[in-house]
């Protein structure tokens, strides 16, 4: 199968493709096939100045030469591109999906670097939408090295995953899925993540009917793992646990989706076999099973509102609204072990001038190498760079109307959401 690559990370175009079987890396054809110089510069030089390109980059560059042309996709390249990318400490290749949600009409899909974000808020503008001709609202949840996944809802009950790298223009989508009861009353939670046990990116879909009274019934779990070969959602074993009910604002509908750490999707439930203590369920996106996760033991638990999950530096977090006064965000050094939750922000909404409004509070986005945190603190696009160290802030508010605000970070990479051999 042949792919079509746009030029330009900003066209409107966008490539549709088949879902096939991932590449393997065993099978992957060499990283150089012929030189990729004129001799001017060794092979692996060259290689490594591609490494550290941005996609925008190569992309441009991928008709230079067929050298060039015959590595850049490869799985092998793709791969280690990522690897560059994502532990890049300066944050250069990382970007803020952004979305404007008016109150009427459809809203409209931009990006920008976070650098820029931070660096100069009001002088860098927003790239160009990215999507202008969608067939309903998406509701964004997750992206996973470049790939973002949105569901799409056809109707209440019927809706699909689908699957995009905005800087390739690639895109592809998973079968049609329907509510399992139907009805206004099911609960429905997602996740989206990379499984490297088998090398494949998966969609977790949780559907809960409060209503049903057998515990073993009251919940399903569905999962699709892009470029498998049946193109099918299948069952997972038994979830005895009901996910949260979440905000009310569906602007935020990206907030209560599933949060991967360590191979693995993480969910606030409650458990459906006694009071309804909280806790976090975390999906192996391996073995495709559920275990249970403990939460930090918080004194006056009576005055926590709004719990949620979150990642920041690699690490499970967990954060609430505290009697109204503070916002309390606690991060998990250590994956799985209950002893490791450590407070890392408590924020005086006072002391720092948060204005709180009804369905939103802070949003955390990204932990930089010094140890602040990009907070979203507006829900009108004003971000505020905070370090927990020092206690201090830095306001980032850019340019935009005064509309509701959606966002989310995605790292720019080749990753193909279509899986076909190079």
């Amino acid at each position: 199968m042949s792919l079509t690559y746009s030029t330009t990370a900003s066209s409107p175009n966008i490539q549709h493709c088949s879902l096939l079987p991932p590449p393997s890396l065993n099978d992957a054809p060499p990283y150089i096939t012929m030189p990729l110089s004129s001799g001017l510069l060794p092979d692996d030089l060259v290689l490594e100045i591609l490494l550290k390109l941005p996609v925008k980059s190569l992309l441009r560059f991928n008709s230079v030469c067929k050298s060039w042309n015959s590595i850049i996709f490869t799985p092998n390249f793709v791969k280690k591109h990522l690897h560059c990318s994502a532990s890049d400490s300066t944050l250069q290749h990382h970007r803020l999906l952004g979305r404007n949600i008016p109150i009427n009409g459809s809203g409209l899909h931009f990006s920008r670097y976070i650098v820029s974000l931070i660096d100069n808020p009001l002088q860098s503008p927003f790239d160009s939408l990215l999507f202008t001709n969608l067939p309903s609202e998406p509701l964004v949840i997750g992206s996973c090295n470049g790939l973002i996944c949105w569901i799409y809802f056809d109707d209440y009950w019927n809706h699909y995953a689908c699957y995009l790298n905005p800087m390739t223009r690639l895109e592809s989508k998973s079968p049609r899925i329907s509510h399992p009861w139907g009805g206004n009353s099911c609960l429905t939670r997602f996740g989206f993540g990379y499984d490297h046990l088998s090398d494949s990116y998966k969609t977790v879909g949780i559907y809960c009917d409060p209503k049903v009274e057998n515990i073993e019934e009251k919940t399903l779990v569905q999962v699709y793992t892009l470029g498998d070969p049946s193109n099918s959602w299948r069952k997972m074993p038994s979830f005895p646990f009901i996910p949260r009910c979440g905000h009310t604002c569906t602007s935020r509908y990206s907030d209560w989706c599933g949060k991967l750490v360590s191979n693995s999707l993480n969910w606030l439930c409650v458990r459906s076999d006694d009071k309804g203590s909280l806790v976090v369920v975390s999906v192996d996106l391996g073995m495709e099973t559920c275990v249970e996760v403990l939460l930090p033991v918080v004194d006056k638990c009576e005055l926590v509102r709004v719990p949620k999950l979150w990642v920041l530096g690699g690490c499970l977090c967990f954060s609430y609204d505290f009697d109204a006064t503070h916002f309390v965000l606690w991060q998990m050094k250590e994956y799985g072990v209950t002893e490791s939750w450590t407070i890392l922000l408590n924020i005086s909404y006072r002391d720092v001038g948060f204005e709180r409004l009804y369905c939103y509070f802070p949003k955390p986005f990204i932990m930089l190498d010094t140890g602040e945190v990009l907070l979203q603190v507006k829900v009108d696009g004003v971000f505020v760079l905070y370090n927990p160290r020092h206690k201090s802030f830095k306001y980032l508010e850019f340019q935009s109307e005064k509309i509701w605000f959606e966002g989310t970070t995605y790292i720019e990479s080749l990753v193909s959401p279509c899986l076909a051999p190079c």
